[in-house]
């Protein structure tokens, strides 16, 4: 139950999802969810929440704001994003479907199949395109590609959901689930953490030791960023890394590898026992040791766009045989290009973060580079002096 202390939200959340049988309909321009709350899980909720654990592969932002736009009611009033469920209430939810002018970042590629089963597709996602529809970006999107894939071969793109996702600029692996039992039994599977998922990322640095874990709980972002916080009561998370390769650089880079040299960069094997948002981002960052790229969390650069991390491989039980499947995905090109030229001592070109950047992070406008907390007075000055500010 919600008040049990043992039973953390993730649980409770799955608890939900059990007790709760959801009615789905798709209209030519709404996505209809609806549902009456359970009486066992979930007391006390608030809508947003409740809604998230319902359906888990959609932002809480983007709830939020279909509710702050009026799409969802309790016993056929307008509902508020923080108004308390009760036992027995009847919640719909009215979801627009996105429609052919809204914007959505990079689109109008070909859908890229790694692996096709009539229950499930494996697919790699680009970096710069969205896993799902969020704020105004309704199309152009990961899922946007998989329906007009679908429709290609007569399949009712109503069947398509994302059982995970990836960050917008992170690329590689994403499992879409082409059935309803299917998506029961594989987000099940994921929820016991029988998925197995493999990360490669560039880092600024070279962690010591060469191979640990990285256990610091998360906790949610605040109201004014979009940064997640490493927080003793925050959610237990769990990332483990391995060094693969190191490189030979001395530009400016992240603390590290037991030395003096701070410019190093190393390439990451990294595995998820836990699936916090942002969290290999995060936990990288708070051990000194920031992805390369990652404007959130460390420092922008003119060599790449976003940060530097590709989900490169996921192991999964087949939601009907059982049998472990699995999808391997290998480095981007723009990855691979990176990693050649800071293991061989070139110098990345760090960059000042944009007025939109420092408003998402909660930060004043100001003019000059900003200095991560993991980074120390005088790296930041090393590289204010190679950006040319001093």
């Amino acid at each position: 139950m919600a008040d049990d202390p043992e039973l953390d939200d993730d649980a409770e959340a799955a608890a939900i999802r059990g007790e709760v049988p959801i009615e789905r309909e798709l209209t030519r321009d709404r996505r209809i969810v609806r549902f009456a709350v359970g009486a066992n899980h979930g007391k006390g909720w608030r809508l947003d929440k409740y809604l998230h654990a319902i359906l888990p592969t959609l932002s809480r932002s983007m709830i939020r704001r279909w509710l702050d736009a009026g799409h969802a009611t309790i016993d056929g009033a307008v509902a508020a994003d923080r108004a308390k469920l009760k036992p027995g209430q009847r919640v719909e939810l009215r979801a627009p479907l996105p429609s052919e002018h809204d914007g959505g970042g990079a689109s109008g590629g070909v859908l890229e199949v790694l692996i096709e089963d009539p229950l499930f597709l494996v697919c790699c996602k680009p970096a710069g395109v969205l896993a799902h529809q969020a704020g105004k970006a309704m199309s152009g999107t990961l899922i946007n590609h998989v329906h007009d894939w679908l429709e290609a071969r007569g399949r009712d793109p109503r069947c398509a959901r994302l059982v995970n996702r990836i960050d917008r600029d992170t690329s590689g692996i994403v499992l879409v689930s082409l059935d309803d039992a299917a998506h029961a039994r594989l987000a099940t599977a994921m929820e016991a953490r029988d998925l197995h998922k493999e990360y490669r990322a560039i880092c600024h640095g070279v962690p010591d030791p060469s191979a640990g874990s990285w256990l610091d709980p998360i906790a949610e972002a605040g109201e004014e960023s979009i940064a997640m916080r490493i927080d003793p009561d925050g959610k237990a998370s769990h990332t483990d890394y391995e060094v693969i390769e190191n490189s030979q650089g001395s530009g400016v880079g992240g603390r590290g590898s037991g030395g003096p040299e701070t410019g190093r960069f190393a390439l990451l094997r990294v595995l998820l026992h836990t699936g916090r948002q942002h969290q290999i981002r995060i936990h990288a960052a708070h051990h000194g040791h920031p992805l390369v790229g990652d404007w959130v969390y460390g420092t922008p650069c003119a060599e790449l766009p976003g940060q530097a991390l590709h989900a490169a491989l996921l192991e999964f039980p087949h939601p009907v045989s059982g049998a472990t499947v699995r999808a391997e995905a290998p480095l981007p090109s723009a990855l691979s290009t990176l990693w050649e030229r800071v293991r061989t001592g070139t110098a990345l070109t760090p960059t000042r973060l944009s007025d939109e950047q420092r408003s998402k992070l909660g930060l004043a406008a100001q003019r000059g580079l900003r200095r991560p907390a993991w980074m120390s007075e005088d790296e930041f000055a090393a590289m204010r002096r190679e950006a040319g500010e001093i």
